[in-house]
């Protein structure tokens, strides 16, 4: 062997040798301990729970979700559907969830790991809590390790914490339990839309056939043209992946000087909001020297375009018929789930659906030849 190749064996035996210093091993404790099951009653009930309460620092509640015949619902914000994808993958992590270390059992140093008991104001951690007659009992949620994976958490009652071997999706802003989807209408399903003003003011679009690829304005003023073909046709994304900030009952806002937007989809289904803007909520909260931002409120309503309606039903082939009936069942779908409420969405939806003719269009270059 020569002496060069046994100089680079050397160094890459060094190399080794130090990468294997630096990769921790498992302790004593990690190595000896079995795993158990965080909440071992819960696996087997969680099928039957009908509440599950997130409680905050100093006892606040942050939500309480209840089951209501097919869905859950936020109590605290007017009953409002939950976001039960949400709460199903945390019930599914929390039932197998399972302690990979035993943590400090020592009351002064359970704010390290976030498990201290949240009547504290200070405290960091939630508290879990299920029905009294589930029998499972309450669990406080703390930090996230650092450097490994896993969450802390403690039974309530229990001296000793844990580490458990997954982390938690666990919102900590009661909105965030809520189901966010008000509509998802694809902008490649819009033929229409149009625009109303309390003053009078009116934008139409429309496409003259389904397989169109571009709106076209209606009524341009003279002596104007649109500003480009992407500025009309992206409001027909408007009620695209529409999200909720916040919900209230649509009784609680005054509707009358409303902006309305509507669309109409290629199957008939036509949707009509109601859009406002208000002062923001006592309380809110902006960036300093800033004040808090208007808030954005909507309600709508599905039903179906007449002349779709018309046009499926004395039509001789069952296509026709078919899309008319499947836009039917939207309405009706959709209704079930938003008649009744409103909700505060995005500055940008808002704007999106609120376009004034000024917005979209530009002065007749005359100098063009």
């Amino acid at each position: 062997m020569s002496r060069k190749h046994f100089s680079w064996l050397l160094v890459i035996t060094l190399v080794v040798a130090a990468a294997v210093l630096l990769v921790p091993g498992k302790t004593g404790r990690e190595a000896g301990v079995e795993k158990t099951a965080l909440l071992p009653d819960l696996q087997q009930r969680v099928n039957d729970l009908d509440q599950v309460r997130f409680v905050g620092a100093g006892d606040a509640v942050i939500a309480t979700l209840r089951r209501a015949g097919d869905h859950w619902q936020v109590e605290e914000l007017h009953g409002y559907r939950a976001d039960w994808d949400r709460l199903r993958a945390l019930l599914a992590d929390l039932a197998q969830a399972e302690v990979v270390e035993a943590k400090t059992a020592k009351p002064e140093y359970y704010d390290r790991l976030g498990v201290e008991d949240v009547s504290a104001a200070s405290a960091s951690g939630v508290r879990v809590e299920f029905s009294e007659a589930s029998g499972v009992p309450a669990v406080i949620i703390g930090k996230r390790a650092q450097g490994r994976d896993g969450r802390y958490a403690r039974v309530q009652g229990a001296t000793a914490s844990a580490l458990l071997d997954r982390d938690l999706d666990l919102p900590t802003a009661r909105e965030d339990w809520l189901e966010k989807t008000i509509v998802d209408i694809a902008d490649a399903e819009a033929v229409e839309f149009d625009i109303r003003h309390a003053d009078g003011e009116r934008i139409v679009a429309r496409k003259a056939s389904a397989d169109d690829e571009n709106f076209v304005l209606q009524d341009i003023p003279a002596g104007r043209t649109v500003r480009s073909a992407w500025a009309v046709d992206a409001l027909a994304g408007s009620l695209s992946a529409l999200n909720l900030e916040a919900v209230a009952p649509a009784s609680e806002i005054d509707w009358s000087e409303a902006v309305r937007f509507g669309l109409v989809t290629a199957d008939g289904l036509r949707l009509d909001v109601e859009l406002v803007q208000r002062a923001p909520a006592e309380g809110g909260v902006a960036a300093e020297g800033q004040e808090a931002a208007a808030e954005h409120w909507i309600r709508l309503q599905a039903g179906l375009y007449q002349t779709a309606v018309d046009s499926a039903v004395e039509a001789t082939g069952d296509a026709n018929v078919d899309k008319g009936a499947d836009a039917a069942g939207r309405a009706a779908e959709i209704n079930r789930r938003v008649a009744g409420w409103a909700y505060r969405i995005p500055t940008y939806k808002y704007d999106s659906m609120s376009k004034r003719m000024a917005d979209l269009l530009q002065e007749t270059d005359e100098s063009a030849p």
